[in-house]
């Protein structure tokens, strides 16, 4: 049963809340893709009329920038009794599992610059880290963004991928023109859990020279 029939479309009694916008509006992204989702789609999901969500919303944007927040409060949760490292690495773990646990999540993710509080306890929780790694002022929100910026990167890549032959590709790869792609196991590049463990390890330790704590 699609949602707009289980919902009733253009039957809708009562008040529309906020966090049913935002749930029935990441349930179509993970249907259809970003793309499919529009203002009167949505509203036809919740059989409500789109000046209702307007009420909420003032316009996608804002939707989106909620939708945001609500993919971001997947990664909060009690952190380890531990260093800064292990809370960082914590951290960046769940912030990748909550962006690939909703389609096109770092998409939707990527560019929000939100006020609500799953984006202030995530950013909070990563500046405690680094104040404690040493640390300070600007430095401190510069090595909070490096980090949110690689797991969001690596997790836009992932979720953006297409079906590729590698061993077709490997074969389109002359040694001549380009000699180190064609000794290069290009197989390597679809392994993403093992390539972000090693760029969140080459990263970490990057953290760790520049931080003026041992």
């Amino acid at each position: 049963m699609s949602m707009r029939e289980s919902s009733g479309a253009g039957t809708r009694k009562g008040p529309i809340r906020a966090d049913t916008v935002v749930d029935a509006a990441l349930a179509l992204v993970n249907v259809g893709g970003l793309e499919s989702l529009t203002m009167r789609r949505l509203a036809d999901a919740l059989g409500a009329q789109p000046p209702a969500l307007y009420r909420l919303f003032r316009d996608k944007g804002a939707l989106v920038d909620a939708m945001a927040d609500a993919v971001l409060a997947a990664a909060l949760g009690p952190l380890p009794e531990a260093d800064w490292e292990a809370r960082v690495e914590v951290l960046a773990g769940r912030l990748r599992a909550a962006m690939l646990g909703q389609r096109d999540g770092a998409r939707i993710v990527g560019g929000s610059y939100t006020t609500r509080q799953p984006t202030h306890m995530l950013a909070d929780s990563f500046l405690a880290a680094m104040t404690e790694a040493g640390f300070t002022g600007k430095t401190a929100v510069w090595a909070t963004t490096t980090v949110f910026s690689y797991v969001l990167g690596e997790a836009l890549e992932q979720q953006g991928r297409t079906e590729v032959d590698i061993d077709e590709m490997q074969a389109t790869l002359s040694a001549e023109d380009y000699p180190h792609l064609a000794r290069s196991p290009m197989a390597a590049m679809l392994d993403f859990d093992d390539r972000f463990a090693f760029g969140l390890r080459m990263l970490m330790a990057g953290l760790r020279e520049g931080s003026t704590h041992p």
